[in-house]
This record gives structure tokens, sequence and C-alpha cells, in this order.
């Protein structure tokens, strides 16, 4: 009877053991888990640390999609409109190559198995670190270009380095205040995390319900068919200042509606240029996308029109909109006459005259540096 009586006390002791191992895996699965709902729903809290990451695969995708998309987005960075290749094509095109590369190489040190999320989510961050073009080049180019000055190839790479290394630097000072802290949502990467999801996860569908994948596919097949419409077949639709069609020939009409000027009730079928001003409607929350409207809406569309029609700062000299140079009586500013091997030279510049700009850029750039001083402010008062 006692040695039935330990047994059940022993049965006993090892049903509650595992019980208690499944509730705190539970709990700790419930503490781990992102107290924002949208965070929640799309970032995975497991992980598996068996999974390969610095693979073969990973650094020929790595360094093959650096050098293309440093290439092609500094290239295309003179343009007027310059075309740029942004992290979810890598996100796409990476995909189908790992895949290939897995069912093709040799089993063993060079395929240590499927292609999986890690390694994906790998090629995409260093695509990406490599793909942003530096603002430091631009200083370069025209120092080049339009003053004849080329301080060698260590110079300009030093310049470079140093302006990336300072961002990547604040960054790494700050990520304790704006990365770590579960409250920090970042949008766009919660839209880069659920394509990740789309593409490696299994889903239980019911009968005749749409993968996400091929959702996905269906709508980008959709989207590239269209898109030749505004981009080659019908630019018009591209921005449509119908406005203007009342009278064409009103100056002023054309100045607030024109698609030259301020593009008041102009009307665009073009996704580039709906998404032109925050990047995507799709990823930036809506309280924000209200916010960056009224902004828009007070500058462009009531305190410029106000500041130009009343003449400030001999407004109506210079076009409304326009990022040129002017002297004070509307000609353009030939900035070469009052340089002297290419330095500033002061007593041309007295006689030639001070530079001007059009309304519009006066009072932005005026805001601009004052919003940089106003977030200090309201970080400081709100947090």
């Amino acid at each position: 009877m006692s040695e039935q009586k330990q047994e059940y006390v022993a049965e006993k002791e090892f049903v509650d053991e595992k019980l208690d191992i499944e509730r705190s895996s539970v709990v700790l699965e419930e503490e781990e888990n992102s107290p924002i709902p949208e965070v929640a729903a799309i970032v995975s809290n497991k992980d598996d640390p068996s999974t390969p990451v610095l693979t073969f695969r990973f650094w020929v995708m790595a360094v093959i999609f650096s050098i293309i998309l440093s290439f092609f987005n500094q290239f295309f960075w003179f343009r007027s409109t310059p075309m740029t290749i942004s992290t979810l094509v890598i996100q796409l095109l990476s995909y189908p190559f790992g895949k290939f590369m897995a069912a093709v190489l040799p089993a063993g040190r060079l395929n240590p198995g499927p292609f999986n999320i890690k390694e994906h989510v790998l090629v995409a961050l260093t695509a990406n670190c490599a793909g942003g073009t530096a603002y430091a080049v631009d200083i370069i180019v025209i120092q080049k270009v339009f003053y004849q000055q080329d301080f060698g190839f260590l110079a300009n790479f030093l310049l470079i380095l140093t302006t990336q290394m300072l961002g990547y630097g604040m960054a790494g000072v700050l990520r304790r205040y704006l990365v770590y802290p579960a409250a920090m949502i970042w949008p766009a990467n919660l839209v880069q995390v659920a394509l990740f999801n789309t593409l490696h996860q299994d889903e239980d569908l019911a009968p005749g319900q749409w993968s996400r994948f091929k959702f996905f596919l269906v709508a980008t097949f959709a989207m590239f068919l269209y898109q030749w419409i505004p981009g080659f077949l019908f630019p018009v639709i591209s921005s449509i200042a119908w406005i203007c069609w009342i009278k064409p020939d009103n100056l002023v009409l054309s100045q607030i509606t024109g698609a030259g000027g301020l593009g008041f009730g102009a009307i665009s079928l073009d996704w580039n240029n709906i998404v032109s001003f925050l990047g995507s409607p799709l990823i930036v929350p809506w309280w924000a996308q209200v916010n960056i409207a009224i902004g828009f809406f007070l500058i462009a569309w009531v305190m410029v029109p106000i500041a130009y029609y009343t003449n400030l700062w001999e407004a109506k000299k210079f076009p409304i909109l326009t990022p040129r140079l002017f002297q004070d009586n509307g000609n353009r500013y030939v900035v070469t006459k009052i340089l002297t091997d290419n330095v500033l030279d002061e007593a041309k510049y007295e006689a030639y005259g001070p530079l001007r700009i059009s309304t519009f850029f006066a009072l932005t750039y005026g805001i601009g540096f004052a919003g940089l001083s106003s977030m200090i402010t309201h970080t400081w008062l709100y947090h």
C-alpha cells in the first residue's frame, strides 16, 4: 500500500511539474509578445537558434545585391526624377534566388538546408545598408562639376565614410530610446516583416481561400500592368489640373491649381505621385497622415499664396514655385560671378547683389528649421 502511495505521489508531482512548465511557457510567451496589437499580429516572438544564418548563400546574395543596389541607385540619383530600387525589390528578387541556390548547390557547408527566413532578412538588411545614397556624394559631385575642385579619392572617400558613420553612430546612441522600447513602432518595417512571413510561413487556409502569397502575386501583376498607362501610354493622368481648364489663360489660376504651380485640386491616377509625399498611405498611420496633410494645406495652400499675393519680400518678381536662384530684379543668379578661384569674393558679392529664392522655398526652409527646434522642445516636454 505504501509503495502504491509513493508511486501515486511521484506521478502527481511529475504531472504538476509538467503543468507548471506549460503555464510558465505560456506566461513567458505573453511577456515577450509586444503590447502593440499591430506588432504582435505580425512579428513572431519565437526563435529557432539552430537555423543557419551566415551561410554561403547569404554571403553570395548579400554581396551581389549590395553591389547592384548601390550602383543602380547612385547612377540614377542624378536624374531630375531619380529612379530607385527599394528594399522591397531585393526582398522579392532574393527569395527565388535563394530557393534556386538551395536546390542546385550540393548538400553540406555550401547548402545546409532549405533557404530560411533568417538568411532572407539578412540579405535584405545588408543590401538596404549599401543601397542608400549618401548626401556627401552631392558635395563631391558639385565641387567637381560646378567648381572644378577635386580633392582626390582618399579625401572624398573619408568624407563619405565619416558622414555615414556619424549617422550610424547617432543611431547606435539612440537605439536605447528608439529601438529597444516595445512602444517604439516603425510602420515601414512592419510591412517588410509581413512580407517575409508571407513568403516563408505556412498558412492554414479554408477551401477556396487565397494565401497571402497568391494575393500578393496577383496584386503585383495587376499593378505592373496598370503602371504602363501613366508611365508610358497616357502620362497626362499623372497630374490632372482640371481647374485650369476653366480659364487656361488666367495666370493666378495657373499658379494656384496648375501642375507647375501649387497644384490645388489636381487629381493624380499615378500611384508614384500619390505616395510621393509620405512613402505610402498604406504604411503610415492615419493620425500621421492627417498631421502631414494639415501641415501641407496650411503651408502650401494658405501661407504661400497669402505671402506671394501680398508681395512679401517682393515675391511677385519671381515664380511662385521654383528651386532657382534670382537677383533682386528677377534675373537668374549666376553664382560664378561672385567667386574668385572658386571662393566667395565679398566685393563681387556686394556689387552683384544678394541672392533671392522663391516665396515657397523661403517659407518652407524657415518652417523646416523651426521644426527641428520644436522637435527637441516637444520631446523634452512630453517624453
